[in-house]
């Protein structure tokens, strides 16, 4: 069940991606290529806040389940991410550019957030 628990936090993400998206595109456009870095960090920082306030609500969990967690969260961020660049006409060469983080792009830090955040929140939090 904790598991079902940690997919369905998960999917809050998606929404707030999406959200962040249209920000860049529409608001922080207008700072060039600040654009991309502030959008990466601030997506960062809502998938953190995510965790924190509900990877706590999952009951039962040992240390073992917060690395599994991270990692749930980083294969699936990885899978939708590559599914909308296919969907888009592009492959995983495209993608894989989004690691690129000399390009600006700071989607490796999402996927290091999204990887990260379960088990560094039952750290602060000592769950």
């Amino acid at each position: 069940m904790k598991y079902l628990q940690v997919i369905g936090i998960w999917a809050l993400i998606i929404p707030v991606a999406i959200l962040n998206g249209g920000f860049r595109e529409n608001v922080l456009v207008k700072l060039g290529s600040l654009a991309n870095p502030i959008s990466g960090i601030m997506l960062s920082a809502c998938i953190f806040a995510i965790a924190y306030f509900l990877i706590p609500k999952i009951k039962n969990c040992k240390r073992l389940d917060y690395i599994l967690f991270g990692f749930i969260w980083f294969l699936l961020t990885n899978l939708f991410d590559l599914s909308m660049f296919i969907k888009a006409g592009q492959g995983f060469v495209e993608y894989m550019k989004t690691y690129d983080i000399t390009s600006g792009n700071f989607w490796a830090l999402v996927t290091l957030t999204t990887l990260v955040s379960p088990f560094a929140v039952a750290k602060i939090r000592h769950l």
